[in-house]
């Protein structure tokens, strides 16, 4: 593990905000879910994770002082019996809820769930990958399923050595805790989840599906709504092969009725000026002593829980377009795919959307409390409706976000 000839990186500021997060907000993982039709072969599936590891040292990760090293140690392979995910309250899940393993140390891990359904998931703590990185190592893992090379994922890079390349245009948006969020307020109580878990299947997809969802969230919510964008940072790079952090928030400032499409301009406008770049400089509260960072948390908790207080209404994340023959392996044909957020004591809400077959699969997390699990139901379902409503079914090919 400490070889000199090792795949090492720096641990980044933004990285080290996600450590105490793991006993703040268990399990503190995304997690990417693939249902489908016919059978993964187990053995089969640990040859392909070894190979797709070989090539993806991102997924074999240990902390060592102030680095991330590469182990050389596969990530694990479980395989459970005759489960199918819980089918509404996944936060109750006890595959879904238990630890990542097999030791404290572990970064990554991939279940095969078996039953009436054979589902695949990719288990991944923020502390070493993106969302865009989780991607890149399980399509590698699925390319080494269909006997194909996995693509490399070898560059030593995550975001502050890209932003220091790359340079941020401005300054950072400052973080206020005053912003309401869609699903109110609610007091937590121990006999409550701390989080829910929640995910949804609508039979549409096409253009403008997060900048709607966006319109509506701030419709429901009191005030200006901010909402979160996070935006993956390799589009200044195409030719980086890396699946580390490389994700900064693109924060929109949201005002109740304001139309889709008029967000959706802004959001261009955010890319354009490069202006999530500027964002990394707030993760340098990452450099305090850790017990003032977990009590900086839990006071962030407090007010959006208590008060309803928040640095931001809501995470929104579009995660890509998907089908079945591109993920398809033999014997296994996947009817889905959507990624679960991680939870979090910093943000009541992180919504996930991906666009399968024509269908856009939705997914969030969010902070529990008295009321917040009825109001949680009732806005996935003025969304749902209004995704159905507004967006056609079409061909993924011919979709444009």
């Amino acid at each position: 593990m400490n070889s000199s000839n090792a795949f090492r990186r720096p641990i980044t500021t933004t990285e080290r905000m996600y450590f105490p997060m793991r006993d703040l907000a268990p399990p503190f993982l995304m997690q990417l879910v693939i249902p489908g039709d016919g059978n993964i072969d187990p053995e089969a599936l640990r040859t392909a994770v070894t190979e797709a590891a070989r090539v993806t040292p991102g997924a074999r990760l240990r902390r060592h002082s102030n680095e991330w090293i590469d182990s050389g140690i596969t990530p694990a392979l479980r395989v459970v019996h005759d489960h199918a995910l819980t089918a509404r309250a996944l936060e109750t899940d006890p595959v879904l809820t238990s630890a990542i393993g097999p030791t404290p140390d572990t970064t990554v891990e991939v279940l095969l769930l078996t039953g009436a359904t054979t589902t695949l998931i990719f288990r991944v703590f923020h502390g070493v990958m993106d969302g865009g990185g989780m991607l890149a190592w399980a399509t590698n893992v699925l390319r080494a399923l269909r006997g194909e090379d996995p693509i490399p994922q070898q560059d030593a890079v995550a975001d502050q050595e890209l932003v220091s390349r790359v340079g941020a245009p401005g300054r950072p948006t400052p973080m206020i805790p005053r912003y309401r969020t869609a699903v109110g307020r609610g007091r937590q109580h121990r006999h409550l989840a701390p989080h829910l878990l929640r995910h949804r299947t609508i039979e549409a997809a096409g253009p403008g599906a997060l900048a709607r969802v966006c319109a509506l969230l701030a419709a429901e919510t009191p005030g200006t709504s901010r909402i979160m964008m996070p935006v993956d940072l390799r589009r200044h790079d195409p030719q980086l092969r890396s699946t580390a952090n490389l994700a900064l928030p693109l924060f929109l400032d949201i005002e109740p009725g304001q139309d889709w499409s008029t967000i959706k301009a802004h959001m261009k406008a955010g890319l354009a000026d490069r202006r999530e770049l500027n964002q990394l400089a707030n993760t340098r509260v990452a450099l305090i002593p850790s017990p003032i960072t977990r009590g900086v948390l839990r006071t962030t908790n407090w007010l959006g829980a208590r008060l309803g207080r928040n640095l931001a209404s809501a995470t929104v994340s579009h995660m890509g377009r998907f089908t079945t023959d591109e993920l398809a392996v033999p014997g296994f044909r996947p009817t889905g795919l959507y990624v679960l957020p991680q939870h979090s004591v910093a943000m009541p809400l992180l919504f996930g959307l991906t666009e399968f077959d024509g269908r856009t699969e939705l997914t969030v997390s969010a902070r529990n409390g008295t009321g917040i699990e009825t109001r949680l139901e009732a806005l996935l379902d003025r969304i749902a409706a209004m995704l159905a409503a507004e967006l056609p079914s079409v061909n993924p090919a011919d979709q444009h976000r």
